[in-house]
């Protein structure tokens, strides 16, 4: 795992990944994507995959952003317990809701009255991931004693 961790970096990534296109990542693989890139922990990539259905809001359900679940569930495999996950993931949840300026993480809120694929429904997502990520990331810096860069 490295020293240190640049924000921005992790930030710019998540955004990164969820463009459109033959390498697009949905928003929960995003962020589980920048995520390890930035902290390169123990266990392998591969675990990107875990996000593989939290894109449209679970599922394609249109409930819980995908963006704020990846973020979730990499503080759970970076923490490894529930009652150390589970504040830190309520931490993220309402740092999150109150990044978007909703008072809901739900795709469907963020998303309202945006065309799929637009470029501005694209752009919203991406905001997503990046908010997503650049919180979590800033938590795990605090409690596993990593140095956060701007």
């Amino acid at each position: 795992m490295r020293d240190s961790v640049s924000i921005a970096a992790v930030e710019a990534a998540a955004r990164s990944n969820n463009q459109p296109g033959p390498d697009h990542m949905n928003c929960g693989e995003s962020v589980i994507a920048a995520l390890w890139d930035a902290f390169e922990p123990d266990f392998p990539r591969s675990v990107v995959a875990v996000g593989a259905g939290m894109g449209a809001g679970i599922g394609g359900s249109g409930c819980i952003c995908g963006a704020l679940a990846g973020g979730v569930a990499f503080l759970g495999l970076m923490t490894g317990t529930k009652e150390r996950t589970k504040p830190l993931a309520a931490e993220l949840h309402d740092a999150f809701c109150a990044g978007t300026g909703h008072r809901t993480p739900c795709c469907r809120v963020l998303t309202r009255g945006m065309e799929w694929g637009s470029a501005e429904r694209v752009a919203s997502c991406q905001d997503h991931c990046a908010l997503a990520a650049g919180v979590a990331a800033r938590i795990l810096c605090r409690e596993l004693e990593v140095r956060a860069e701007a």
